[in-house]
Parts: C-alpha cells; structure tokens; sequence
C-alpha cells in the first residue's frame, strides 16, 4: 500500500535523500571498517564469511562484489526491511526528521486531521494500563503469549470503565482528534463522551511503514461483540491493510512466502513458534487489494485459516483472489476447531512446533496448482502442472516419517475448481 493519505513529491522524496546516512543504515546491520574513502564489512543482504561489501559515503551508495546488489541509501532501507519505494520515503523521513506533508485532501471534502499523535497517545495509554493489569498480564501467560512478543507488538489492555482514556488524553488530545480516530464515542442520550475500547485487549493496527493507523480489540468480558476494530478513515481502511505485515514484511521478502490467518492471536502464535512471515486480515474477508499488496511482499501464500467449516469455506473464498494476483497458493490444514494459537498451545508443543515449522514443504497442506490456461503463473511444481499421477509419485517422495493426507486441486482458467482428488498416503 502506498503512503495512504501522505503526497510523495519529487520535494519530500530529494528532502529524503539529502539527509539520510547510508553508513548509519548499513552500520545497524553489519559491522563495518574503514578502508581508504570507504567502508567495508560483510554483506548483511547474503551469507558470506570475507567482507565484500563497500559502502561509499560520499556518494551515498553501496555495493556487494559477493551478491552484485548495489544502490543508494534508500535502496539499503527497502533491501533490509521489506519497504516498498514510498513506505521507505516515509520511514526515513520520520527517522531522520523530515517534515511530512499534510494528509491529502479529499476530492470534494475537508481535510483529513492528523491523527497519528492521537493514535500513539492512546497506543502508550493501552501499553501502561497492560502492565498495571496483574489479571490481563495472567490472561496473556494462560495463553502462553511471551512477554517479548507481546512488547514487540505493542499490546495493550483497554481498562473497564467509561471515560479512563478520556481523561488520561484530554485535554492535551483535542475531543475532536479522539473522536475522529475512533477512540471515543458520543453518547445519543446524554451527548457525552465514552470511550469506545473498555475491558479489551488491544493490538495497534499499522501501514507496512510502522505508521499507526488504529486498533483492534478483543473482548476480556461477556461482549457479544468478540473483536472490534477502530472505525475507518482515509488513512485506515481495513480492505487495504493487512494486521503485521509491519513486522513480517522483512520475513516475507526473505523467503518469499507469505502466512495468512485470520486473527491477531493466530499472528502472535506462529510468530511465537518462529513463523515470522505471518499476516491477517482485519477481521473481514480477504480482499482484492489486500491480495495484491501480499503479492508485492510474496510469491508464495499459505492460507492457515481455522479447520472448521466457517475456515475451508472463506478458504475457497479467498482462492481466486490470491491465484488473480499471480501467487502461488497453499493450504495450511488443521484439525477441526483447531487454528494456528491453539495448535501451539495444544499438548505435544515439540511436534505441533514441527507442524508449523514444516510450512514450504507438502506435509500438512493442500497444494494448489494454479493451472490458468495460457497464463504463466508460477506453480509448486511447474512442470508437472497436469500430471496429477506424477504429482502423486512426487509427494510420496517427498512424504514425512509419519503419514500424511494430502488434498490435490487442480485450477482451471478463471480460478473455478476444475479436479480435486484425495491421496491418502
């Protein structure tokens, strides 16, 4: 996704390149020693034990005679953290105090105010009463949450009560930043402040630049409502943002393969058993542009929704729009009413580990063969596409110690299920 509301001007993008330092960049990443006008050290793109990477700072570029990958300082950045062009230009000008222009205005409408200080606000407020919270700190080690994950994620606890974050925020917060990031609430009957998230968990919701966008919160009481997400604005609009990719993107870009599940718990359990790659979406169903921003990060998906009926069924929904952007697509299987948390914090942690851990091999998932006529869209095993009895001999191959069930569908043009066949191994 693009820097949403932000205006990427030739202005901000050279204002960017002007001040960024290319050896502080590097230097985060690998240790490097001076050698004439330049640096050197090894190259923190590829593996490799004699330094072959150089870092020229008076011309603000770098180059690797190991991997043959070169540029200037914002290239570094995308390289190393997974940003795309304009997510890069935001982060370094927030890093290195370039001043960001205002929100876009909207065709037709008012400006959009700058919520971001409202948001971090409240992200601080959420973070400090987490950790007055003895009862939600035991809820978070029930759930066998690490303390560090929960840090890294920025988790929070929404105290039960009306008007806590209204007045820990207002009036340093103006009303009208609180209401408008969908904080608090006015009531119909006595035209009063509330606030919205009470008795809560609180998982901050951000751009794939780290940039605060709002937040979800799951219920700790009886709400009928289990999760409710901050209301949309034109800098938050859940169709377009995917839950952690902030932290996966690296991961992701990495491997090339992406995780997708459905809830927020679901990303912090996978990550906790060392799946970093992984993604939700924002409690709603997977959408066109949320695919196509996957596919900008990947080229491989494994789709780890719940083993119900509910998970196969948005399984199949979410199929053509992953297979339209080009991916290949991948079925993580569970047991019934199982998902990615519990299977972790279900009894035999070593080997429901091994489990996750076994994702990019055939064990555990449906492989999905995008077979669209006349498209080159990458498959699992390309040439074989239409052979499903060689494609049979291939897994058997390639089985674990223990037997494994595999479910095989092949896809016609127009992502429409074509054949499906079972081989129990």
């Amino acid at each position: 996704m693009a820097l949403s509301n932000i205006q990427l001007t030739p202005q901000l993008v050279q204002a960017v390149r002007d001040v960024v330092d290319i050896v502080d960049i590097a230097a985060e990443h690998t240790q490097l020693r001076k050698s004439g006008r330049r640096q050197m050290g090894r190259c923190p793109l590829h593996r490799e034990k004699t330094p072959s990477f150089s870092v020229d700072p008076v011309q603000g570029l770098f180059y690797c005679f190991g991997c043959g990958r070169g540029g200037d300082a914002i290239k570094l950045h995308m390289l190393l953290s997974g940003d795309d062009f304009p997510a890069a230009i935001e982060t370094l000008a927030r890093r290195y105090g370039v001043p960001l222009p205002p929100p876009r205005q909207q065709r037709g409408g008012p400006r959009e105010p700058d919520l971001e200080p409202a948001l971090e606000a409240a992200a601080q407020f959420f973070v400090d009463a987490l950790n007055r919270s003895p009862e939600t700190q035991s809820y978070l080690e029930r759930r066998q949450m690490p303390q560090e994950l929960v840090e890294r994620f920025g988790v929070g606890y929404a105290p039960d009560g009306w008007t806590n974050l209204l007045e820990a925020l207002h009036p340093r917060i103006p009303l009208a930043d609180l209401k408008a990031a969908g904080l608090v609430g006015i009531s119909q009957k006595s035209g009063k402040y509330y606030d919205r998230f009470r008795q809560r968990l609180m998982f901050p919701i951000r751009a794939a630049s780290g940039r605060l966008l709002g937040f979800g919160g799951r219920t700790l009481a009886d709400d009928k409502a289990k999760y409710i997400n901050s209301h949309e604005t034109a800098a938050f609009r859940k169709g377009y943002v995917l839950y952690g990719l902030d932290m996966a993107k690296r991961a992701i870009r990495e491997s090339s393969t992406a995780l997708i599940v459905e809830g927020y718990f679901d990303v912090l359990g996978a990550v906790a058993s060392g799946v970093d790659a992984t993604v939700a979406t924002m409690g709603t169903a997977l959408t066109e542009d949320q695919a196509r921003l996957l596919s900008r990060f990947a080229s491989d998906v494994v789709v780890g929704y719940d083993g119900d009926e509910a998970g196969e069924n948005a399984f199949r929904r979410v199929l053509p729009l992953l297979l339209s952007q080009g991916l290949t697509v991948r079925r993580a299987r569970f047991g019934e009413n199982e998902d990615p948390d519990s299977l972790r914090t279900s009894a035999g942690s070593h080997e429901r580990f091994l489990i996750i851990e076994v994702f990019g091999r055939y064990a555990g998932f449906t492989s999905l063969l995008p077979t669209m006529a006349g498209a080159a869209n990458r498959c699992l095993i390309p040439e074989h596409r239409f052979d499903v009895e060689r494609l049979t001999e291939l897994l058997w191959e390639d089985r674990l110690t223990n037997p494994s069930h595999y479910s095989v569908c092949l896809v016609s043009e127009g992502a429409t299920f074509k054949h499906e066949q079972d081989m129990v191994f």
